[in-house]
């Protein structure tokens, strides 16, 4: 049984000395404390740490998928087998939550990730343990945010914030592009199973963070997740290479072209909505900080647009969006 630290503490008193004091009452030999990072969502993380060791705080007060959430989702990971940060201590009132020190090295850090056989398919490995695992109340309503969620890229990231009308026929993407994420195997999903996700500890086992979006979705959301890079050029054989690898250790019995359709089309639909995701953060909230990965994303999707062969997205985006982005960025 985790223990709850039950004492309050007012939103209005939520600071970097509270925090430490929070985290002493489960190590009183805890010194110092420094942030982390914020994520998009806006989950505040800090390291306390001592002499000899170290731990995680999360903070974290979304009335949706937040602190109860990821709490419930490490154990039932757990449970199964899944590597996932131990939980040691949470509060309630606090919205704080003590974890397990992973240390700071993701496979974002990777160089050459790709030309590592053994840890992609290590990465590959970890998603199948997560297709097996077992959970309460893991919602399904990925189908109902579906096209709302692809739309961003035409309302938010292409008309709102590049001031780009739309190419003749776009709507027929969302045509194209619902069957084909719908008729996909549903299974586990994180909904965000890239490299900056997956830590690898010093013992050469991976473990997964953020997990706490995790619902039932479409098989081909993670996999782009792990094979389309955000962050690098992505290339059609290495795709293809590793859905054949996926395909012989998947739980489920899923042909290599099966899976290499599932991926591409996974990653047109999570790379649509995150270019408008990014966009909206950045127009709403002023988080500007992932805005850098943008032309990446552009350009990554139109290569896999084209294999697609939706020609007019992948012209649109290299002929139109492109350049107007880079003279945005510039002025930003």
């Amino acid at each position: 049984m985790i223990p709850p630290c039950l004492r309050r503490l007012k939103i209005a008193e939520f600071s970097k000395a509270n925090i430490l004091k929070y985290a002493q009452s489960f190590d009183e030999n805890l010194t110092s404390l420094e942030p982390l990072k914020l994520e998009a969502s806006g989950r505040k993380y800090f390291r306390v740490a001592s002499k000899e060791c170290s731990y995680v705080i999360s903070y974290d007060d979304r009335p949706v998928n937040g602190q109860l959430v990821f709490i419930n989702r490490a154990k039932e990971l757990s449970d199964c087998n899944v590597r996932a940060p131990k939980i040691f201590q949470y509060d309630i009132d606090r919205n704080l939550t003590l974890i397990e020190d992973l240390g700071d090295y993701s496979l974002i850090d990777e160089k050459n990730f790709y030309q590592q056989d053994k840890l992609v398919n290590l990465s590959l490995e970890l998603l199948n343990q997560m297709h097996q695992s077992k959970h309460v109340d893991l919602h399904s309503t990925f189908w109902m945010g579906l096209e709302s969620h692809s739309k961003r890229f035409s309302k938010v990231f292409c008309k709102e914030f590049l001031g780009l009308e739309m190419f003749d026929g776009y709507k027929d993407l969302y045509v194209d592009m619902r069957p084909q994420i719908m008729d996909q195997q549903w299974t586990n999903c994180h909904f965000d199973f890239e490299r900056r996700n997956i830590h690898l500890l010093e013992n050469g086992e991976l473990a997964l963070i953020d997990f706490q979006d995790m619902c039932f979705g479409p098989i081909g959301i993670d996999l782009a997740g792990i094979l389309i890079d955000h962050y690098i050029p992505c290339k059609i054989d290495t795709i293809k290479k590793y859905c054949m690898s996926f395909s012989e250790l998947s739980v489920y019995d899923l042909s290599a072209e099966d899976i290499f359709s599932a991926t591409l089309w996974g990653g047109l639909q999570r790379n649509l909505r995150i270019m408008g995701t990014l966009t909206a953060l950045y127009l709403r909230l002023n988080r500007s900080f992932r805005m850098n990965d943008l032309p990446q994303i552009v350009m990554n999707t139109a290569i896999i647009s084209k294999e697609l062969n939706q020609v007019s997205l992948a012209n649109f985006l290299i002929d139109n969006v492109s350049q107007t982005l880079e003279d945005k960025l510039a002025n930003l």
